[in-house]
């Protein structure tokens, strides 16, 4: 293959692995947003059982 050929398809290659990069950066990005998200609510949910059922000694003023 001639140089000039490779770089051409070395070009090409990364053109396309950005542009493809974007849309798998955005699936990602909402997949961990949904793990964040509820990871939240059941942290807040055992916070909020822990309390009332006498596992954690929170001091509310």
């Amino acid at each position: 293959m001639d140089t000039t050929f490779q770089n051409i398809f070395y070009l090409v290659m990364a053109g396309g692995i950005l542009f493809f990069g974007v849309f798998i950066l955005r699936v990602v990005l909402k997949l961990a947003w949904k793990l964040i998200r509820a990871a939240l609510v059941i942290a807040s949910l055992l916070l909020i059982a822990g309390y009332f059922l006498g596992f954690l000694d929170i001091i509310l003023r």
